[in-house]
């Protein structure tokens, strides 16, 4: 991981794991993740549609895309995000999670259908 900030990392992490979001009403994640994706043009999802969620932390938006497209890549420098992700995200078999920055992930440049960089 060349272009990251360890102690950003770590920060981030221990964040997801202390605030996981699990108590959050639908009505109120669906409402702020409409607002956050207002742009976001989903109608040109399909179901063989592959795409990335950079920066996943918990999964909190990944669980509104996954549903809506065959293959959903959770990427995050930290581990400790990820496992939350993996828990928020259980019911999905659709997404896989990978611990690694924007400069060093398995992603080969020009297959992704979308992505997106998940940010607070």
């Amino acid at each position: 991981m060349n272009n990251i900030d360890q102690k950003t990392v770590a920060s981030f992490g221990n964040e997801w794991s202390d605030f996981d979001q699990s108590k959050m009403s639908d009505l109120e994640a669906s409402k702020i993740f409409n607002e956050y994706f207002s742009i976001f043009p989903f109608e040109l999802l399909t179901g063989i549609s592959e795409g990335f969620d950079m920066g996943c932390g918990s999964g909190r938006w990944a669980k509104f895309v996954a549903p809506n497209v065959k293959k959903l890549n959770c990427i995050d420098p930290s581990q400790n995000a990820l496992e939350q992700a993996k828990k928020n995200l259980s019911e999905y078999d659709n997404c896989h999670t990978e611990c690694a920055g924007v400069d060093d992930n398995s992603i080969n440049d020009e297959s992704q259908d979308f992505g997106y960089y998940s940010s607070h």
